[in-house]
């Protein structure tokens, strides 16, 4: 009997193409290289058993030799394995005794779990407060009974999601694909191993039998083969519950003259097929469950406010602005819109990132679980952890691709050189030193005055400097040791904390390619709002033949901010900047300020260049 670990270890060398090396396998499942060995013995006899050999080569790793086909036998043999023939673990343990106590009104006693699990019952028991947890965040609660047992107690439609759930994440990928086939392709199996718990393989193999027969091939261009699966997962849960005396409290029937779509005629001829069989009358609600349209007060549901909500949240929670990325605007927006699409309940997802995202990312799945139980959980329901973990997933991504650079020094280049010298010099020390931004470059007489404007952690300067920032004293062109004294100040600041968190992060530091469109957009629309704010109040003092140069420059140095690419600070002198209007000056920080845009000051300068 194979472990749960040497079930994943069997999975993996079935999957892999190329060489699985112990140690990889040791980092993965986080056990010793020792630990692997003892677990691929028993890996060992299986592949033994299934008369193929495992290969191991020391220094290379391990492999099966064997064609896909069989390949694809032993993935259908490992599924009755991880069904009936492992050991279990705690977490499967968790959801066969919630499967247990949903497919049953009475209650059940520790004894009877223990016996239908096989462990003991201590275990069980132990078991059990890990049960409760689970369902609370689906609003269902474990009631206990002295000398009588355990049952589940909640709103059947919150007990019938859940039960969705369990099922969808037993499912693999192999057992997807055969279920939707059978019914695509009409294909009859002589015989069908089970898969699911025998109350409701039953009732599932009725099911399925017609739909098979029901399912006609024009029907596949109309419905997805996922909503397909739903539609069989659910109408064998709507049967199983009311043959246990449960409905969903409507008692109205059906009505089929409401209803002209193929897809609607296609579930409500199924349901008539299969509740006569069974002698069950076809409820509207029970319909409604079925087809994925019961929940109305989905559609009521403010996204906007619930992904902005969310957002604003993690930000306060993380101390990350997030809410300065469009691109993860967009996408949570987008990802909601799907799980909560034409009213339909779209909570039962399996997600394979879950345990590792608590497990690395504690804080910010606690973060959006709370985001998601103050904004969601009165909507419909209490989103369950698979749920979370997918708004994680963009989460981190927004991390990664807008964020990630702040863990960078900021650095300022003090020279005497030109502008072209200095952005060269720039380019060969971020290629050569990935932990470090230059932020500008001045002279020696505006470093005090940078300094101040800038968030600055570090100083490369050709001229001795004394400054309370550390500096960094190089050659005109930084020889090896001058870069490698700039990497050690670097790896000291970034490792012992030392670097200026900047208040507003960028929103956009790097540009890909996927990302154009969206960038582009923000920044017209950003470069208009600027444009038609300034040109309102300084109506009077823009001539009119430079008003389409006006707006022009206003577009072309919103897109220089986006792209971290302002004005030179050395155009202009100091005492140019003085004969500037102050008041003017005030009344356009005030306006950018206001549209989340900071510009330095000469490109504020040449902007007043523009009025009378």
């Amino acid at each position: 009997m194979l472990t749960v670990r040497e079930l994943q270890i069997v999975t993996k060398l079935l999957d892999a193409r190329s060489l699985v090396r112990i140690k990889d396998l040791s980092d993965e499942f986080q056990v010793s290289t020792r630990t692997i060995k003892y677990d691929l013995e028993n890996v060992r006899s299986w592949f033994k058993d299934q008369s193929i050999l495992l290969h191991s080569q020391t220094n290379k790793g391990l492999w099966v030799d064997c064609d896909d086909l069989m390949r694809k036998e032993l993935r259908n043999q490992l599924t009755q394995i991880e069904r009936f023939s492992i050991y279990p673990d705690q977490s499967i343990r968790v959801k066969r005794i919630t499967m247990l106590l949903l497919l049953q009104n009475e209650y059940l006693s520790a004894a009877e779990l223990a016996e239908k699990i096989e462990v003991s019952r201590n275990t069980i028991l132990s078991d059990l407060n890990h049960v409760e947890e689970f369902v609370e965040s689906w609003m269902i609660q474990l009631e206990r009974k002295q000398r009588t047992g355990y049952r589940l107690v909640g709103q059947e439609l919150n007990l019938r999601v859940l039960l969705e759930h369990l099922i969808f994440t037993s499912l693999n990928n192999y057992q997807i694909y055969k279920i939707t086939t059978r019914i695509m392709k009409n294909v009859n199996e002589l015989e069908t191993d089970p898969i699911l718990e025998e109350q409701l393989q039953s009732v599932y193999s009725i099911v399925e039998k017609h739909m098979q027969n029901t399912f006609t091939s024009k029907l596949s261009k109309l419905i997805h083969h996922s909503d397909l699966l739903r539609i069989l997962i659910r109408l064998t849960i709507s049967i199983m519950r009311m043959n246990m005396g449960t409905t969903l409290k409507g008692y109205r029937l059906v009505d089929q003259m409401h209803y002209d779509d193929d897809i609607s005629i296609f579930v409500i001829n199924l349901m008539e097929k299969i509740f006569n069989e069974l002698r069950l009358p076809m409820f509207e609600d029970e319909y409604q469950y079925i087809s994925g349209g019961l929940v109305k007060e989905t559609e009521s549901i403010n996204l906007v406010e619930i992904t902005e909500g969310i957002i604003k949240h993690v930000s306060l929670q993380e101390g990350i602005n997030y809410y300065k990325d469009s691109k993860l605007y967009s996408n949570l927006f987008a990802h909601l819109t799907i799980r909560f699409q034409k009213g339909a309940i779209q909570f039962t997802e399996n997600n394979p990132f879950t345990d590792e995202i608590k497990r690395n990312q504690p804080s910010l799945f606690k973060s959006i679980q709370e985001a998601c139980h103050k904004h969601i959980q009165n909507q419909v329901i209490a989103p369950p952890d698979s749920f979370i973990a997918f708004i994680a997933l963009h989460f981190l991504v927004s991390y990664e691709n807008t964020f990630q650079n702040h863990q960078k020094a900021r650095a300022l280049y003090v020279c005497s050189t030109g502008r072209g010298v200095a952005k060269l010099i720039k380019n060969r020390v971020e290629k050569e030193i990935k932990e470090v931004e230059f932020v500008t470059y001045c002279s020696i007489l505006e470093v005090e005055e940078i300094c101040k404007l800038e968030e600055i952690d570090l100083i490369v300067s050709v001229f001795p400097i004394e400054s309370d920032i550390p500096v960094v004293v190089v050659e005109a062109v930084p020889t090896k040791r001058d870069l490698e004294d700039i990497q050690n100040q670097v790896t000291q600041i970034v490792n012992m904390g030392l670097r200026k968190l900047a208040s507003k992060p960028k929103l956009v530091e790097k540009i890909q390619n996927d990302d154009a469109e969206a960038i582009s957009q923000e920044i017209l629309l950003k470069g208009f709002e600027i444009s038609h704010e300034i040109l309102g109040t300084f109506h009077d003092e823009i001539e009119e033949n430079r008003k389409s140069a006006f707006m022009l420059h206003i577009f072309l140095m919103v897109h220089r901010y986006y792209f971290n690419k302002q004005y030179d600070q050395n155009l202009y002198s100091k005492v140019k900047s003085l004969e500037v209007n102050g008041l003017r000056i005030e009344k356009l920080k005030q306006i950018l300020e206001e549209k989340e845009i900071q510009i330095n000051e000469t490109e504020m300068i040449t902007l007043c260049q523009y009025l009378k």
